[in-house]
């Protein structure tokens, strides 16, 4: 059997790279400048032990899976195509050009529920702009999700703002919380469900192709679950949950 190379799912933020304040004690002369801000200022950095895997993953062929928006991700270091950028909502052709089956399908599902556009200015007004940012994420002119982030470090305020928030939310609507981001999706918009119909082609013409899921989001659970294997970052939100209180970790 001729092997071909391992498909790698990968989340980006925080699981390849993150900003500098979360790079520990590196020195900044040690770490990769990964991903940029639209004005052009570093934002995020892969550490020494990052730049091993990326270059270990370069064996392979690297598919991000984001929840950044196409623009955002093409400040990324990282293949651009294909992928699948806002958690879901666009999914980039190997030409990069997005996929018309995926984005027909996404405006059919869209018409099933409340639009984000309307939900949007019912869970922003009157957030204290000092305190809070948001914005809407779209593609392609569909309307996908809202993200809500604090404007300081103490990001308390934003999990006491997601409890509150909850309770406007239409059935089905799935908040996303970690660390300063907070994210209102809509029940047709996820990983799972983009990255579920991509591999569909390659589990049928090439079904001995190893796939790899990478991601440390509570979220990034429902498309690890589509890969043969799964790594997650020790330090990530969801590994935190899985090892929390279990008894072969615990000293």
């Amino acid at each position: 059997m001729n092997l071909t190379s391992p498909l790698i799912l990968a989340d980006l933020d925080d699981s390849l790279f993150q900003t500098r304040g979360k790079c520990g004690d590196w020195p900044e002369s040690d770490l990769k400048l990964m991903s940029r801000l639209a004005d052009g200022s570093p934002s995020g950095y892969a550490t020494p032990p990052q730049q091993g895997l990326l270059a270990w993953l370069a064996a392979g062929e690297i598919v991000p899976v984001t929840a950044r928006s196409r623009a955002v991700l093409a400040r990324v270091a990282i293949p651009q195509a294909p992928a699948i950028c806002a958690n879901g909502g666009c999914i980039l052709r190997a030409d990069g050009t997005p996929d018309p089956v995926w984005q027909a399908h996404l405006v059919a599902e869209a018409q099933r529920t409340e639009a984000p556009a309307a939900l949007y200015t019912a869970l922003t007004a009157g957030l204290p702009e000092a305190a809070f940012r948001h914005w809407l994420v779209s593609e392609e002119g569909l309307d996908l999700y809202i993200v809500i982030k604090s404007n300081s470090s103490d990001i308390s305020g934003l999990t006491t703002l997601a409890e509150t928030l909850a309770e406007r939310l239409p059935p089905g609507w799935r908040i996303h919380a970690n660390g300063n981001n907070l994210a209102f999706l809509p029940p047709w918009l996820s990983k799972r469900a983009a990255v579920q119909y991509w591999l569909e082609p390659v589990r049928r013409d090439m079904p001995e192709r190893l796939v790899v899921g990478i991601g440390d989001s509570w979220s990034d659970a429902g498309f690890l679950d589509l890969a043969d294997m799964a790594m997650i970052p020790t330090a990530a939100q969801l590994w935190q949950h899985i090892a929390r209180g279990h008894e072969w970790i615990a000293a």
